[in-house]
């Protein structure tokens, strides 16, 4: 049976996503245990979200909603933070789930600690031996989620204790249809909703800054009625640029078709920027748009010329 309707009734896109946790949740309704998940994918895709979705669909063993706790593990400082900050007085004899977001920056003390936790094989308990005491972790009370944006930093032997959940960029289509639902009293015109998508930097969160800036503009206009001339008007004063590129990506874009093609230590001196900056914040998208490409050197492509000369 398919419940991802019913599971995340106000959650956009991500179907492959949405089937595979809606498997888990119908087999945890059964057997009150779930996966060790690990919710993987770039920035702005909708991984805690769906997290925190998830978490709400599971429930105690009498009935009862689940509590839920979201943890940043950069706040986390060592294995003893974990289990006297966290674990006792939170966790233990608990039913609860809990979300560790930003998965990569978990100390490597508990990390190493993990790596026993998680190593279930067919059993839901688990003790675990710590400064001489021992603390249970039970997996029909206790349910674990994971997310990060750089699974490469995750400890590989603890990557493979998780059950991935992959997430991808959303389509234009799923894009206006995340506006529509953020802009529930403004009305827009169907050319309009399409445009704004194509601004829209492929992710969730993207979509729903773009929908805040058209509520302020709406409200200073103080009129409901948001047309393709107002969105042109909104672009202008507040900088929105085609495939929501960034200033530093435009630039990128101009010089390569002012010198043609050039190293990526050539374009850091003539930006200014780092080379590494270059490669992580700016070259990935424009590589994504295909409006440049690298082989060896820094080049624009024939789309990227036409994009440029919009800008």
């Amino acid at each position: 049976m398919n419940n991802t309707k019913k599971y995340f009734p106000d959650l956009v896109g991500q179907n492959s996503v949405k089937k595979k946790l809606s498997f888990y949740l119908d087999a945890f309704h059964k057997t009150f245990q779930s996966p060790f998940l690990l919710m993987a994918g770039a920035k702005g895709l909708g991984k805690t979200e769906f997290a925190k979705a998830f978490a709400k669909n599971l429930v105690n063993q009498n009935g009862n909603k689940r509590a839920f706790l979201e943890i940043n593990c950069s706040t986390i400082k060592n294995v003893e933070g974990f289990f006297e900050q966290i674990f006792l007085p939170v966790i233990a004899d608990n039913e609860i789930t809990i979300l560790f977001d930003e998965c990569h920056a978990l100390p490597l003390d508990l990390t190493m600690a993990f790596l026993t936790i998680f190593n279930t094989e067919a059993t839901s308990r688990k003790i675990f031996n710590w400064n001489e005491m021992d603390f249970e972790f039970n997996f029909r009370k206790q349910t674990f989620i994971f997310a990060t944006t750089e699974t490469d930093k995750i400890f590989p032997p603890l990557k493979d204790r998780l059950t991935n959940v992959d997430f991808e960029p959303y389509t234009d289509k799923e894009l206006s249809e995340i506006i529509k639902l953020c802009l529930p009293d403004v009305y827009i015109d169907d050319n309009c909703l399409t445009e704004i998508a194509t601004t829209i930097r492929g992710n969730a969160r993207s979509a729903v800054k773009r929908s805040k800036e058209i509520i302020l503009y709406c409200g200073a206009n103080e009129d409901n009625h948001f047309t393709l001339d107002n969105f042109k008007d909104l672009c202008d004063s507040v900088g929105i640029l085609p495939f929501g590129l960034s200033n530093t990506e435009k630039q990128i874009l101009q010089t390569l078709q002012q010198c043609g093609c050039t190293t990526l230590t050539g374009l850091s001196a003539k930006l200014g920027l780092s080379k590494t900056a270059l490669q992580r914040d700016h070259e990935l998208y424009l590589l994504n748009k295909n409006l440049i490409e690298i082989d060896g050197k820094r080049k624009i492509t024939s789309h990227g010329q036409k994009v440029c000369a919009h800008l």
